[in-house]
């Protein structure tokens, strides 16, 4: 039943991830918490561990749909920050304690949920292309930090903020945030690895069916409006944070 259910959340993960450009870890180590009783670290490595591949499969969907969607030259300086990012999120990942890692993904829980369904927005004005780049490398070194740390793929960060400040639309900012991630969570992964936060028999059940849905969830992004799965997923979010939070306290 374990692996069944193992099987069932890679399909979940998947399509988010592709669909909303999240990654899917957020859903990933929510439910490794929740409901199959795993510590908050190895969760964490198990969902990075699971959204390389995911992420790749997507991104090819993606691109072959509309591959006017990924920007490329955004990806480059974003990836230039993340890379670094990763790695410092996962040292301190590995040295803070449980209960405060645990409390911090679920407050990142809320704002993402909140931040999806709508209920909060920020104003904001639109970079110039003169001051862009540095302030890409800005967002890939937090987006970085918040994968490794949170053992999400950094899209709860990078979709909303090229959406809002980059001017990209929906589309662009969730195919360009899927295409960062790769590189980024592939090197939180890494350096989860050294400290022996991957559990191989968990990723072996989660990363054939998160294929799967990845491939849907490409295609359904470019079909239905962004607006339904964001608010979807983000009260799904909201739930997760609030079970989470009385269930470990």
């Amino acid at each position: 039943m374990k692996n069944l259910n193992l099987l069932l959340l890679g399909l979940v993960a998947g399509f988010c991830s592709a669909a909303l450009g999240i990654g899917g870890g957020a859903i990933m180590v929510s439910a490794l918490i929740l409901f199959f009783n795993y510590k908050i670290k190895r969760a964490i490595g198990a969902s990075l561990a699971t959204i390389v591949p995911t992420a790749f499969v997507g991104i090819i969907a993606h691109y072959v749909i509309e591959s006017s969607n990924i920007k490329f030259l955004i990806v480059l300086f974003i990836v230039a920050g993340s890379i670094i990012g990763a790695k410092f999120g996962a040292e301190l990942a590995n040295k803070m304690s449980v209960k405060l890692l645990t409390k911090l993904f679920t407050l990142l829980l809320v704002f993402m949920g909140l931040k999806l369904t709508g209920i909060i927005n920020f104003p904001a004005e639109t970079v110039s292309n003169t001051s862009a780049y540095p302030l890409l490398v800005v967002l890939g070194l937090i987006a970085g930090s918040a994968s490794a740390l949170f053992g999400i793929g950094g899209g709860v960060i990078m979709v909303p903020m090229l959406n809002l400040f980059f001017g990209l639309s929906i589309h662009e900012a969730v195919a360009t945030s899927l295409t960062v991630i790769l590189p980024t969570t592939l090197a939180g992964a890494i350096f989860h690895k050294k400290f022996n936060n991957i559990d191989t028999d968990a990723i072996k059940f989660l990363i054939p069916t998160s294929l799967i849905g990845a491939i849907f969830g490409a295609i359904v992004a470019n079909i239905l409006p962004a607006t339904t799965l964001k608010i979807v997923f983000g009260i799904f979010m909201i739930l997760c944070s609030i079970n989470i939070f009385i269930h470990k306290e």
